[in-house]
């Protein structure tokens, strides 16, 4: 039997998220203890996983304090063309690459969580747009944010009568508002929802209009397990998840036909089309698999 630690040294809803997955999935497998733990281990493991992005790094981990109870480390982050080197001994990254950077960097498919992300459209379309990007954004992506949400609310004011527009802001989620509020504080520029509320409004939508670059963000694949189309420009999301979710793209000289949009969603098919193509790239079993796979390997390598 071969043990396998999950350590957080900061919680975050995703890194939340991702533990459990990873437990979830470790723990199918008759081969392997998998265990929560916090901060450093004070027990021996096989395998640690440090749930987080860059940890070592961002955190100024002790590695030396992390190897006396620890054989393999097992780092996590964003793109496997990070050309950032620390001391694990493998790295799972998320956006796929044909060509990772260095030969210890393992890709694991991204997931949603299909218990809550399910098609509830009502017969009224309904749209939902993301809130202001800050967060790790440069000045010049601020500025561009901020323009891309005036631009959507602008092209969507005529349809206003025919469907309801749901925006993540300061606020909460509002529903059809009458005025946009840019937030002057940059530090507080969406509230904070729980996954399992926020889920009720993603379940509703027709489409989904994204408004700031993402980078570990899954909010397209999310609104595309209920069925609901992404409308973005091109940068919003990285190139290589493009193909997970159906999408429209547009730009800032060219918006998409709308009233055409309208006609579509509403025949059959469009939603299960939408759902079928997450589902096909992003699927919690997909993850499962995947991650069983990949630590079977390291095992049969090391051990």
């Amino acid at each position: 039997m071969f043990r396998v630690g999950l350590t957080e040294f900061v919680q975050t809803p995703w890194s939340i998220r991702i533990r459990d997955a990873m437990f979830n999935a470790l723990n199918m497998n008759k081969n392997i203890n998998c265990e929560i733990i916090e901060n450093y281990p004070e027990q021996k493991y096989d395998i640690l996983i440090l749930v987080g992005i860059r940890s070592l790094s961002k955190r100024k981990l002790d590695i030396n304090r992390l190897r006396q109870n620890v054989k393999i480390i097992i780092e996590i982050g964003d793109s496997g063309l990070d050309p950032r080197r620390t001391n694990e001994d493998y790295y799972f990254y998320f956006i796929p690459t044909d060509k990772p950077l260095f030969n210890h960097y393992i890709y694991l498919p991204k997931f949603i969580d299909n218990h809550y992300l399910y098609p509830e459209q009502s017969e009224k379309i309904s749209v939902f747009v993301d809130h202001y990007g800050c967060g790790s954004q440069t000045e010049q992506e601020k500025q561009i944010s901020i323009r891309a949400i005036l631009y959507i609310f602008n092209n969507l004011k005529k349809y206003r009568n025919e469907i309801d527009i749901y925006f993540h802001s300061p606020k909460g989620i509002e529903l059809n508002p009458e005025t946009i509020t840019i937030p002057a504080d940059k530090k507080n520029y969406y509230k904070n929802i729980e996954f399992e509320e926020i889920t009720k409004i993603y379940r509703k939508c027709h489409f989904f209009f994204p408004t700031h670059r993402e980078s570990q963000g899954m909010l397209a694949q999310e609104i595309g397990a209920c069925g609901g189309l992404t409308i973005m420009q091109k940068w919003m999301y990285p190139i290589e998840t493009h193909h997970q979710f159906e999408h429209l793209l547009y730009d800032f000289e060219n918006f998409v036909d709308f009233r055409r949009l309208l006609d579509i969603c509403q025949k059959k098919g469009f939603i299960q089309k939408n759902r079928d193509k997450v589902i096909k790239n992003c699927s919690i079993s997909q993850f499962n698999n995947v991650l069983n796979d990949k630590i079977e390997m390291i095992i049969s390598k090391h051990f």
